[in-house]
């Protein structure tokens, strides 16, 4: 109540600040105007209304303005929406969005196509490349009272053209930079007295933008091609829409497992390490030196010839070596057990593709976009997707309204994990997802009087995704493709007759290892072998009081381990043949939601009016994670160096013989896990909201409305904590809209704060397998507070300029503690702070404070449209500059996680007769060739904590031709 009520004063204190700034240099045009700007449309109440008359912040490009500004992408289309970012896959609005991508959670923001409930927002934003689209809104805030599936962050609509009885077509090509070179095209007309149809049909392609300096083709080309089938029945009261497309993409994607190839930093610097066999430190005191490259009798002895690293974390200083191979345990995280990719590698192409100084993400230009992969890193999805709109307008007041929709994709992608293109040692990571969904939605729109309006609704949504994934080694290293050697002193020990599994169990018997857990399997597991063999021998359920056996939402929890025999057919995921599987995950969630939502507004005069909302909505979810991974059982470095020695993969002095593999760890061995989760989630929302309207032109509102995400589930890492909670939150906020100076300006202006509590992140805990793991726990709490203005100015008929700005302050505002007791978020990232070095709780960060991932705190933009006439027709100039603040990517927020501010400039000319039907665009997208950041990745020391991006576009230039016919 005290953080409402401190809130609620800063509130205030804006709201009166806003007010006098705002309104008194347009007092003398409040009275009622008529021309100037057109209005503009909406649907974002669910019903039709003047932007200008909705009570909401909103951005909404209408056709006409998304042909001016030239919009084709999710690039484009971001910089001209304050307060928001959009990832490759997703979008955030004001600091609510989602900071991971994982099965078993939901997005933070909705997206609704033709008013479907759509569950990829990356799907929804790139479809036909935005042509023959009517109208794109992003509403900001909480929507959960009108929109069945509930929007925390808010709600992107996309409004399909819809088809009519006139005649009209449309052939549409584009050629430009990087072989860009698309075609789009239209039919639509009247098949009977009462139904029409509409046919689009876009192809698209460009080749990469992004060098591979390895042996893959340049990266972020695109090939895209949907069909699309829309058709209208219509009479006096009934109106019936149902759209279908068969879409699908491939292209050769930019993206490592986590997100981005283009590597910013290791170990804190700009040198990509390749004499390393194995990533990591072990601490040493520089006063004690070993005897030799193996000798460790003295603990932590400094090994001769190796340089010694000073580090001060939090006023602890401690120092550490690189870790001697087969010698040094990895012992720093959960598996340890991977090689140094880079090792071997050519150290020009890594100079070559490491971008700035290490410390921080630096500021690019298109020179910049370079990479070394080994080519494999396709990505492509064929995606089917059906609506059905129907319209009864039952009476003058009364109308029912009903929406369905089906979908149904398949993804697949294979990625350069390692970011390398070394031959030697080389990670793919390989994902393939069915997704189906369908939903049902029953809308009704009642003015019960002339004063009073009602909106309400019933909402299903049914969704299953299976989704599998895995690591694997195209060149099918023997570290993995092959059964494991488990020495000849553990064989001998065994017996000659003895099976595998006893192979390895002697041999962690001989070298002092822990068994696995329920050593029970005699060859490798499989991803499903926990569940259909360990389930029948152990279940651990409840076995041990901490999450990952006991949460409340696991319903089976087993395990079985066995020897490495090899990867085979059973592990092998990624395309024939692929030998080398080292990692396995197969998971599959089910949802099943269920809303019922209403919104009422009352006109209590010509000046005020009152709306409330409300909606109640349960979510039940079924999930299970079957995983199978390749590990080595953890020794000490005198046995591990012993072991090593019996395989023949050392020496006596510690050498590499290069006749058998090094383990890095310990002994190898095969394990699966298998957990199945319930859990449901009922959760309530209201709105309330009023409005006053002191002249026709301007109106005023204020509004308090709450917001959920239903929680989910941690799959796929057989995380600490299986399941999370639902997010909640509460917005407060006062918006201005108003149009003057003959309504050639219009101003539209909000100020918020919200109070966000259980914030779902993904990070690294403490976990009961060694080390740390990653889950989604939800942060206690955080405070957002902002404003936006967005302005259009028509200072003569024939030229607009318009713009908008943001300001975002999103910070956590409480500490967020889990259930070890840990404070903050762990610094698995940090190169300042290695996992061998420091302990958790000295790895600990304190959250309260810091700024929120993946908002920037100031952003905007603003755009020139000029109409030039001319004899044959007319030219229309359009200048556009964006510029995005800095944004931080992690949790932990530390500099080498920021990315730098960018701008981008872009220029278009478009000529077009004097009938109208011919159009003649060129344009320049990125003028001065700016690269900003899309999205990050991190890696921990079993990486070297390597840091990479995903860029954005370079500069490109093309030319369009346009030929309309019939009604246009």
């Amino acid at each position: 109540m005290k953080t409402l009520m401190k809130l609620w004063g800063g509130f205030m204190k804006k709201f009166i600040f806003f007010i006098t700034i705002t309104i008194t240099p347009f007092l003398a045009f409040s009275e009622e105007e008529k021309g100037g700007i057109e209005e503009v449309i909406v649907t974002a109440e669910r019903q039709a209304s003047s932007i200008q008359d909705t009570a909401l912040s909103i951005t909404a490009f209408d056709s006409t303005l998304i042909e001016s500004l030239n919009l084709r992408n999710q690039e484009d289309l971001q910089n001209y929406i304050p307060a928001t970012t959009i990832q490759p896959y997703d979008i955030s609005i004001r600091g609510i969005g989602r900071m991971f991508r994982a099965l078993g959670g939901d997005p933070g923001v909705g997206t609704y196509v033709d008013g479907a409930y759509s569950v990829d927002f990356g799907i929804a934003s790139t479809d036909n490349g935005l042509y023959d689209v009517e109208r794109i809104e992003i509403l900001r805030g909480p929507q959960g009272t009108l929109y069945g599936r509930n929007s925390i962050g808010g709600a992107v609509n996309f409004i399909t053209t819809k088809p009519s009885q006139d005649f009209s077509a449309e052939v549409r090509t584009l050629v430009g930079s990087y072989g860009m070179a698309e075609g789009y095209g239209f039919i639509n007309g009247g098949l009977t007295e009462n139904l029409s149809a509409r046919l689009i049909v876009v192809n698209r392609s460009r080749d990469g933008v992004i060098k591979d300096l390895g042996a893959g083709e340049d990266l972020d080309s695109y090939e895209d091609e949907n069909y699309t089938l829309a058709l209208r029945w219509e009479n006096e009261n009934h109106t019936f829409d149902i759209r279908g497309n068969e879409r699908s993409y491939g292209r050769i994607i930019s993206s490592a497992q986590g997100a981005g190839l283009l590597t910013t930093s290791e170990y804190g610097g700009n040198v990509r390490r390749n004499d390393l066999m194995v990533h990591g430190y072990r601490p040493v005191d520089p006063e004690v030196k070993c005897s030799s490259l193996t000798d460790r009798t003295v603990a932590n002895c400094a090994t001769p010839g190796y340089e010694i690293f000073t580090f001060n974390h939090k006023g602890l200083t401690r120092y550490g070596q690189f870790l001697v191979p087969g010698v040094d345990p990895a012992l720093f995280a959960g598996t340890g057990v991977s090689p140094n990719f880079a090792f071997g590698y050519d150290s020009d192409i890594l100079a070559a593709t490491m971008l700035g100084d290490g410390k921080s993400i630096p500021s690019l230009d298109g020179d910049d976009l370079v990479t070394s992969t080994n080519g494999y890193n396709d990505e492509y999805f064929d995606h089917q997707a059906g609506t059905i709109n129907y319209t009864w307008d039952v009476q003058d007041n009364l109308t029912l309204k009903y929406i369905g929709s089906y979908t149904d994709y398949l993804y697949t992608r294979i990625t350069d994990d390692d970011r390398t293109g070394n031959p030697t040692y080389d990670e793919q990571f390989h994902a393939m997802q069915e997704n189906e969904n369908w939903q049902n939605e029953i809308q009704v729109f009642w003015d019960i009087t002339d004063n009073w309006s009602f909106v309400g609704g019933l909402f299903e949504y049914h969704e299953e995704i299976d989704q599998d994934l895995d690591f694997f080694n195209p060149n099918g290293d023997a570290r993995y493709s092959q059964p494991a050697n488990y020495g000849a002193t553990a064989v001998a020990a065994a017996g000659e007759d003895a099976s595998r599994q006893v192979q390895m169990l002697t041999a962690v018997a001989v070298y002092g290892g822990e068994n696995p857990t329920i050593p029970a399997f005699p060859t490798t597991t499989g991803p499903y072998t926990a569940r259909d063999t360990g389930c029948g021998i152990a279940s651990l359920l409840g076995a041990a009081p901490v999450p990952d056996f006991s949460d409340p939402a696991l319903t089976q929890v087993c395990i079985i381990s066995g020897p490495w025999d090899g990867e085979n057919a059973v592990l092998r995921n990624g395309p024939n043949p692929s030998p080398g599987t080292t990692f396995v995950w197969q998971t599959e969630n089910k949802t099943d939601a269920y809303a019922v939502y209403f919104q009422t507004e009352y006109q209590i005069n010509d000046t005020w009016a009152i709306t409330l909302g409300g909606s109640y909505s349960e979510d039940e979810k079924i999930a299970e994670e079957n995983l199978v991974q390749y590990n080595e059982v953890e020794l000490t470095a005198a046995n591990l160096f012993a072991f090593n020695q019996a395989t023949g993969a050392l020496d006596e002095n510690g050498k590499p013989t290069g006749n058998e593999i090094i383990r890095f760890k310990g002994i190898p061995y095969s394990r699966s896990f298998h957990r199945a989760m319930y859990r449901e989630f009922e959760e309530s929302n209201y709105r309330v909201n009023i409005d006053y309207s002191p002249t026709d032109n301007a109106l005023w509102y204020l509004s308090v409305t709450t917001g959920h995400r239903a929680g989910g589930f941690n799959l796929g890492y057989f995380s600490a904590f299986p399941s999370y909670d639902s997010e909640e939150v509460t917005s407060y906020e006062l918006g201005h809209k108003g149009s003057y100076l003959d309504n050639t300006l219009q101003i539209n202006a909000s100020t918020y704060q919200y109070v966000y509590e259980n914030i779902h992140g993904q990070f690294e805990s403490q976990s009961f397998l060694g080390g740390v793991s990653t889950s989604v726990i939800g942060y206690p709490e955080a405070e957002t507070k902002g404003f936006e203005l967005e302005a259009i100015y028509m200072p003569e008929p024939n030229w607009i300029l318009g713009g908008n700005y943001s300001y975002t302050d999103a910070r956590f505002s409480e500490e967020v503690v889990d259930a070890f007791g840990n404070r903050g978020v762990i610094e698995v990232n940090n190169p300042n702070a290695p996992g061998s070095l420091y302990s958790i709780k000295e790895r600990e960060r304190p959250i309260n404070g810091v700024r929120m991932e993946r908002i920037p705190e100031n952003k905007m933009s603003v755009y020139s449209n000029y109409t030039q006439e001319l004899t044959d027709g007319s030219i229309d100039y359009l200048v556009g500059l964006s510029w995005t603040d800095e944004i931080i990517w992690s949790d932990a927020a530390l500099p080498m996680h920021t990315s730098p501010a960018f701008s981008r400039v872009d220029m278009k000319a478009t000529w077009t007769n004097n009938e109208g039907d011919l159009e003649v665009m060129f344009f320049i997208n990125n003028v001065f060739d700016k690269i900003g950041v899309r999205n990050m990745s991190t890696d921990d020391e079993t990486q070297g904590f390597l840091v990479s991006v995903v860029p954005t576009l370079p500069r490109m230039g093309g030319i369009s031709f346009t030929k309309k016919f019939g009604a246009y």
